[in-house]
């Protein structure tokens, strides 16, 4: 049996909860977005940036981008209403890649330091959700990042365990493909191994994977540990990431 096709409102997904698609059903799904199945699996839809996923590895944010002697402007966002335009006139970004993605002013700047979401992009330029507070010196010495929270992922590093986690794949996941990940309820989890009742946290031997936690304040939990396993292996974990 597939998974269920319906939400936990019984209505249908427009995106399989299996796909891995090189480009998102237009329309379909932000990135971003939870969907919650009726029996409590909640799953978000993402970007795969870095190296292929597998079933049971571990996805922490993307690499944030770099954005340098920024400007800040008033201009109109997609709903037409009024917003903030930031400028990198040396970026040479995709257009529209970072949908969803946030932007955050570099400490100590004169902007405000907000991470405000992006609502679209062209090659040197990035249309916020609102309208920054306090904006950018108008000399263009204010630097900046772009984070992308959790529309986009790449695996999480090994032996770290306090990175932050964004999903667990439920399947393949491409390279720059966009695809589900769970963040609620019992999954597959790759692990190093893992005993029946222990923490969860990122931070294996290999990127991607899980580890008990240890006596360490800040380790990351994901979850609780519901059905072991061996090394190298996929144990069921009760998911509770953010």
């Amino acid at each position: 049996m597939a998974y269920q096709e319906q939400d936990a409102y019984g209505r249908l997904w427009q995106t399989k909860l299996t796909a891995n698609d090189s480009t998102p059903i237009e329309g379909a799904e932000k990135l971003g977005a939870v969907r919650e199945l009726a029996d409590g699996r909640r799953f978000r839809y993402v970007q795969m940036t870095g190296t292929a996923g597998a079933l049971g590895e571990l996805l922490m944010p993307a690499t944030l981008v770099t954005v340098t002697d920024a400007t800040s402007a008033s201009g109109t966002g997609p709903d037409g209403a009024t917003t903030t335009i930031i400028t990198d006139a040396d970026a040479a970004f995709t257009a529209d890649a970072y949908i969803n993605w946030y932007f955050q002013l570099a400490t100590s700047m004169t902007g405000s330091t907000e991470p405000l979401k992006i609502v679209g992009n062209s090659a040197t330029t990035l249309t916020l959700e609102k309208s920054i507070a306090t904006a950018l010196a108008s000399g263009g010495t204010d630097d900046g990042e772009i984070l992308a929270g959790t529309a986009a992922g790449i695996l999480s590093s090994a032996s770290d365990l306090d990175v932050a986690v964004i999903g667990v794949c439920v399947g393949t996941l491409t390279q720059n493909y966009y695809g589900w990940v769970q963040v609620a309820g019992p999954a597959a989890v790759m692990s190093d191994a893992l005993g029946e009742g222990e923490s969860v946290c990122p931070g294996g031997n290999a990127d991607g994977q899980a580890i008990s936690a240890d006596t360490d304040a800040d380790n990351n939990i994901i979850g609780v540990c519901i059905g072991a396993s061996g090394t190298n292996e996929n144990g069921l974990v009760d998911l509770r990431i953010a």
